[in-house]
């Protein structure tokens, strides 16, 4: 009993010295360097490219895709297509990608976001934080 109820004004303590709540804002696509607002939070959910992701070519290729965060350069898909079109039957590509296109990307207020190589804009879902 003692345990359950320190746990429970654990729980609670930790309850009262949260950052807030989320709250659905809007949802952008950032072609031009812009910066989050205070009292907000962006979510990056993915890109629309302004070329195809994989290539056909005689030779391995690599193609980059990149955002720009707070002025770094951030690789957000790479695109790596293999194949050849000599000799050996194959008539496709196989394309191997990496990056961090797979996962959410969190930015805070104050962080600045634009769009990088290959890239046409970048679609964000803005939150208010709710005290």
């Amino acid at each position: 009993m003692r345990i359950s109820l320190l746990f429970s004004l654990i729980c609670l303590s930790f309850g009262l010295l949260a950052q807030g709540n989320l709250q659905f804002n809007q949802v952008k696509l950032v072609s031009v360097a812009e910066t989050v607002p205070v009292g907000k939070v962006w979510k990056v959910e993915n890109i629309l490219p302004s070329v195809r992701p994989t290539t056909t070519s005689w030779s391995n290729s690599t193609l980059d895709f990149t955002i720009m965060v707070n002025g770094q350069t951030v690789y957000y898909l790479s695109a790596e297509s293999k194949g050849s079109l000599f000799g050996n039957g194959q008539t496709g590509i196989t394309s191997m990608a990496a990056g961090i296109g797979g996962s959410p990307l969190w930015l805070p207020a104050g962080t600045s976001l634009a769009v990088g190589q290959n890239i046409l804009s970048i679609n964000v879902v803005e939150f208010n934080i709710i005290p």
